[in-house]
């Protein structure tokens, strides 16, 4: 399997529960006044557990449709949703998205759901299919990590950290790989004495799991030019959350919006 297929398991929503319902409000705040949230339908491509889908609801009167490759995060993002929100899921890869020309105002791509398949040339399908179903003037938004501070910060430190989460001990080691095109955490997830069982309701079988998780570092110029080729231009941006400028160096996070047939 590739490795996102075992990475987002069932596991995931406690292995992140540090990434919590308030960072994702905080999250849909920043990136409201960016994007026409509330002129059509919006995709949340990658939602996994669906932590963004219920404040997407509250600014979407159009409607609001979650997919992920993840049959067990959609499950939990089934179980974590009012059964009067009216969110659709579908089960699908983002390089082949099951949807019409024209369907969405807006897709997003966060918390760095992007970068997953090898160099930058890799994602050119899956940009033109994210164009593809957008509608003309539509968005695609871009919450990326800041790859210039991940260069930086392996530069000084490549040690692994050890956490608890939930019934398990995790272990993570980063690293850059040979030319420095992709971050590499390698993840080692092991029950706990006497939590066997916890740990395997999670998803986390007795002899535990190792993976190495491998995320593209694309620059932004990388980025705007990936997305020019599918007819999108970079319309906004910000550094973080918190709605701060976009400064590459600085930014706590690349928030990148792009429109298609829009000016820039």
């Amino acid at each position: 399997m590739s490795w996102y297929e075992t990475a987002f398991g069932r596991h995931y929503g406690w292995l992140y529960a540090h990434r919590d319902a308030a960072e994702a409000v905080a999250c849909i705040d920043a990136v409201s006044d960016m994007l026409p949230l509330a002129a059509g339908r919006v995709l949340d491509l990658g939602c996994g557990e669906g932590r963004h889908l219920a404040p997407l609801v509250r600014r979407c009167p159009h409607g609001v449709v979650g997919a992920d490759l993840s049959s067990g995060l959609l499950h939990a993002a089934r179980e974590g949703l009012d059964d009067a929100s009216g969110v659709g899921l579908v089960r699908a890869d983002m390089r082949a998205l099951p949807f019409g020309a024209g369907a969405f105002a807006t897709v997003l791509s966060l918390f760095t759901a992007f970068g997953y398949f090898g160099r930058l040339t890799a994602h050119r399908d899956l940009l033109g299919d994210i164009a593809r179903v957008l509608e003309t003037g539509g968005c695609w938004c871009l919450d990326y990590l800041n790859c210039r501070n991940v260069r930086r910060d392996l530069a000084m430190s490549t040690k692994p950290v050890v956490r608890e989460a939930g019934p398990c001990r995790v272990t993570e080691t980063k690293r850059l790989d040979g030319d420095g095109a992709r971050v590499l955490k390698r993840v080692e997830i092991a029950p706990r004495p006497g939590h066997v069982e916890a740990a395997a309701a999670c998803g986390v079988p007795a002899a535990g799991l190792d993976y190495t998780e491998a995320v593209a570092l694309f620059e932004p110029e990388e980025l705007d030019a990936l997305a020019a080729e599918a007819g999108l231009s970079r319309v906004a941006a910000r550094g973080g959350y918190d709605g701060r400028a976009f400064a590459p160096d600085d930014a706590q996070r690349w928030i990148l919006a792009y429109g298609k047939d829009r000016p820039s």
